[in-house]
């Protein structure tokens, strides 16, 4: 990921842990309306510039303004995940941006502690996912790993139990008494999760539907997530 575009994404990475190099503004935008996006520049010690729109239109046309450019992508270790005690997200196999982001967007609004990518077949951090976060990709911790399969064994000796997401899984979403220590496992439309993969599940749950077969893997995600927070929420 090379830049962040649009004044949200922009403002929560600057308030998160992202390596920032600098920011470019559009030279005749409402200065005001950049105001706390300038002052967090300013005290994070962020040059920045301002420029003709049509610099920042080759970046990507829906910047508001605002472009931030990016010197890494913070992926954090596994084992800082390994070590939370709530809901983490894997991904298995899903290699769409917008997904990725809208993932990441609601698996931070419920509460989850971090996520998960393969390194390989999987989609990464980018400008899109991260616009389509809603800047919630600056907050939320993110590890990438070689090897899923070990991956969630190494969770199962943490006191883990793994749960995925499956059309035919046998019981409904409803039906789960979520751990608080939990990792859910999230595959690809179309394939869904591998059978390696399910095999080390200790447990998959389908999302009834009305009268369609199935349902966006980001929405599915937002449900088994909202499901995990209902559960587990305090007050």
């Amino acid at each position: 990921m090379d830049v962040i575009i649009g004044k949200n994404p922009v403002l929560e990475g600057l308030k998160g842990s992202l390596h920032i190099n600098k920011v470019s503004f559009q030279k005749d935008v409402n200065r005001k309306d950049m105001k706390e996006i300038i002052l967090l520049c300013e005290e994070k010690k962020i040059p920045y510039t301002w420029v003709e729109r049509a610099k920042l239109d080759e970046l990507g046309k829906a910047h508001q303004g605002v472009v931030a450019f990016l010197s890494s992508v913070d992926y954090v270790s596994l084992y800082s995940l390994l070590h939370k005690d709530g809901l983490i997200l894997a991904l298995d196999s899903i290699t769409d941006t917008h997904n990725l982001g809208a993932i990441i967007r609601s698996a931070y609004g419920f509460g989850a502690q971090g996520l998960v990518l393969p390194k390989r077949r999987s989609a990464s951090l980018d400008a899109t996912s991260f616009k389509v976060s809603a800047g919630a990709a600056a907050h939320l911790p993110i590890a990438r790993v070689a090897n899923l399969s070990d991956t969630i064994e190494e969770f199962k000796k943490k006191g883990f139990w793994v749960y995925g997401a499956e059309a035919d899984g046998s019981q409904e979403l409803s039906q789960i008494n979520f751990p608080k220590k939990t990792l859910l496992i999230l595959g690809s439309e179309d394939k869904g999760i591998s059978r390696l993969i399910k095999e080390n599940c200790d447990g998959l749950f389908n999302i009834p539907m009305a009268d369609f077969d199935s349902l966006n893997v980001s929405v599915a995600s937002g449900i088994a997530c909202y499901s995990y927070f209902l559960q587990h929420r305090e007050g």
